[in-house]
């Protein structure tokens, strides 16, 4: 048997992955870069119009997607992306939940959410990946071939006001990662990424300014990063490259969480709380 090159270990030929969060920025990136793998995409939105013009483009450039519209934070819309997905191509051997509910819209402090902004948060940043690896994972262990990646947010590290419910769900989706890691090994991984500041359609911002900027003093790159630049981690991930990976976060991050020395990001108003 010859060994595969180390190139040909980053494939992802004859596997199928979900990606959820296919707006602009890192989802459509990741869902890109795995079609361009090799990979059948099927791509995950609440916007019927944004995933059936993005599986357009990835045929367009040879890869195969197929368009689920559909609410992750509502289950029926879960199950029936997942059915989609099995029904289509047989098998899912690749989760990508990018999708997230931030609800930051008008709030002044942490106090400040509402019942309503939690309930959004937990269905989909907690529920909704919980729901995916409950109908995926036994699939993919009878195969013996998985691999889970969620993506987290820096706020779930150190405190970024008045991200409260974002930031504690998130916290929650690192915690159950470690978990399901434990669980599901040997045949899935699971790990996450955290990214740090990004542009909003994956374009760098060397000149920001309002929250961005209060950002700034604290990322050693000095810049916001794009989502193409989260690539490398997803696809490493997915990937037969990090068959013995797993419980892990990669930080894509610019250096914000690890280097900090104390100190938490400066919030919109240009205060900058201690941890």
């Amino acid at each position: 048997m010859v060994n595969p090159s180390i190139l040909d270990r980053f494939r992802l030929d004859g596997k199928t992955a979900i990606v959820t969060g296919v707006g602009p920025g890192i989802g459509s990136h990741v869902a890109r870069a795995y079609a361009q793998a090799g990979a059948n995409v099927v791509l995950a939105a609440r916007t019927q119009q944004k995933v059936e013009k993005l599986a357009a483009e990835i045929a367009g450039d040879g890869g195969t997607a197929l368009a689920v519209p559909c609410d992750v934070g509502l289950k029926g819309d879960v199950e029936r992306r997942v059915d989609a997905a099995q029904t289509e191509y047989g098998s899912v051997e690749i989760l990508f939940h990018n999708a997230a509910a931030t609800r930051l819209q008008g709030l002044r402090n942490s106090l400040d959410a509402s019942d309503e902004d939690w309930v959004d948060c937990l269905n989909v940043n907690l529920l909704a990946p919980y729901r995916l690896a409950r109908m995926l994972v036994p699939a993919m262990k009878a195969k013996g071939n998985g691999s889970i990646i969620n993506v987290l947010t820096t706020a779930a590290f150190t405190v970024v006001e008045p991200q409260t419910a974002y930031a504690c769900t998130k916290a929650g989706l690192a915690l159950m990662t470690r978990y399901l890691a434990k669980e599901c090994a040997p045949e899935v991984r699971v790990n996450a990424i955290c990214p740090g500041t990004t542009g909003p359609v994956g374009v760098p911002a060397e000149q920001t300014t309002g929250a961005m900027a209060g950002v700034m003093p604290f990322v050693p790159m000095h810049r916001v990063g794009s989502a193409d630049e989260h690539i490398g981690a997803a696809l490493l991930l997915a990937s037969d490259a990090a068959t013995y990976t797993t419980g892990q976060v990669i930080f894509v991050d610019g250096g914000r969480v690890n280097t900090l020395g104390g100190q938490a990001y400066a919030t919109a108003d240009g205060r900058r709380p201690t941890q």
